[in-house]
């Protein structure tokens, strides 16, 4: 009985098979509930945690709920035609990209992503293992050093990688039931221990419900562009579409209000450092461990995915264990930490990518991302990376305040590139049919 058990929980398929190349086939799709897990694990993180804290904090406590929410239901909005994309399609982002900026230029695309996420990825193990010292000197009593927990953090976040989604699935079914309980314990250690009045106050007054609303949704909005890769793999594309909205739009606000709690009743926002002062050390430790290996590993999916998809002679397995351990290499030292300005800016350009993509799949080729549309592409397409570079410099004005369309930059350059596709898409099909 507990061979099979422990034999359910075992990876039941082979390094390499993640379908880089070509849609997932059916005997491979999973249950909504699945992709739905997987997402909410990603939405577990030490970032999203640091955000509650500021925005709570900045705005008070009810108005960040309010940001929380209406933010929330922007991002599953837009993350549900992300995921009708993929979950139609049953391609990654980086096949999808292939549609709209042509059978050799998608490469262009995909290696974008793969040098944000790499960065990323390198930048938040450091932070791990700076975390990590910390939790384990006063959990323990040892003193470790920060760069081997930093690059131990790596290796265990590219072991589980290399297996693919569904050892990313079964990482998530184990992960959130357990990090749910302990972030719920930790509020309500927070309100038993402290004074609830507390929630009630006012904030700084340095944000208001708008400022709110814009960083939730800047916080996330790059995570919307890789949602193909999760969404491909639904065996339902109805029900996967209820999963992205349950996951992004109900789960997503509520972990940011549990863990605001903590936040606001104790003036801290470093909720593993809440949690160590109310006492709950071990449970500050696995927060710590799952949250960043779920947000890390997500990342790391997709670089794996993007350069598997862009050189036909890298398998994807290869591609996740040589990048993720160049990262976890460069994580060990604190020079990584400068490039979060630099990948920020990268970062614009990346939701340019998801307009381009969405305005491509529901209107220049009304849903049909087939072989043989495939075949009549053309290897580079301009009009793509035109929109693209419009909507990348519009992101760079919004974030210099020159414009503003949305107060959020990511959407800004979003919109602007979708906009600009669609428009030079009407124009070509315009004079196709002799109207101009």
């Amino acid at each position: 009985m507990a061979l099979a058990v422990a034999e359910s929980w075992m990876p039941q398929f082979r390094l390499g098979d993640d379908h880089p190349h070509q849609p997932v086939p059916e005997s491979d799709r999973t249950d909504a509930y699945y992709i739905a897990v997987i997402m909410i694990s990603g939405t577990i993180a030490v970032p999203g945690f640091l955000m509650a804290s500021n925005i709570s904090q900045g705005a008070g406590f009810y108005p960040g709920v309010i940001g929380f929410i209406i933010g929330c239901q922007v991002l599953a909005i837009t993350g549900v035609f992300a995921g009708m994309v993929g979950a139609r399609s049953k391609l990654s982002t980086y096949l999808i990209l292939r549609y709209s900026f042509g059978t050799a230029g998608y490469r262009f695309g995909s290696f974008l992503i793969a040098l944000v996420l790499f960065f990323w990825f390198a930048i938040l193990c450091n932070m791990f293992g700076a975390a990590a010292e910390e939790v384990v000197s006063i959990v323990a009593g040892m003193d470790l050093s920060r760069q081997w927990l930093a690059f131990l953090g790596g290796l265990i976040m590219v072991s589980i990688t290399i297996y693919g989604f569904h050892a990313i699935e079964k990482m998530a079914l184990l992960m959130v039931p357990i990090m749910a309980a302990i972030l719920l314990y930790g509020a309500y250690r927070a309100i038993t221990s402290g004074n609830i009045a507390g929630l009630d106050g006012p904030g700084t007054g340095v944000l208001g419900v708008g400022g709110a609303i814009s960083i939730v949704i800047g916080a996330y909005s790059g995570g919307i562009v890789t949602l193909p890769d999760y969404l491909r793999y639904a065996r339902h594309s109805g029900r996967a579409l209820m999963a992205v909205y349950f996951a992004l739009g109900i789960s997503f606000p509520t972990i940011l209000t549990v863990t605001a709690i903590p936040s606001v009743l104790s003036g801290e926002q470093d909720l593993i450092r809440i949690m160590l002062t109310l006492g709950v050390g071990v449970g500050a430790l696995v927060v710590l461990i799952f949250s960043t290996v779920s947000s890390n590993v997500a990342m790391l999916y997709s670089v794996g995915l993007s350069v598997a998809a862009s050189l036909k002679r890298v398998n994807f397995w290869r591609s996740v264990a040589l990048l993720g351990i160049l990262a976890t290499l460069l994580s060990m030292f604190d020079i990584v930490i400068y490039f979060i300005p630099y990948i920020s800016v990268l970062g614009i350009c990346i939701p340019s990518l998801f307009g381009i993509y969405i305005c491509d799949f529901f209107y220049v080729n009304r849903q049909d991302y087939s072989p043989e549309k495939l075949a009549s592409l053309p290897a580079y397409n301009l009009s793509a990376f035109l929109a693209w570079g419009t909507g990348f410099l519009v992101g760079i004005m919004s974030v210099k305040e020159v414009i503003t369309l949305t107060t959020v930059s990511a959407f800004d350059s979003m919109i602007s590139a979708a906009f600009c596709y669609c428009l030079i898409a009407r124009r070509q099909t315009s004079v196709k049919q002799g109207i101009l």
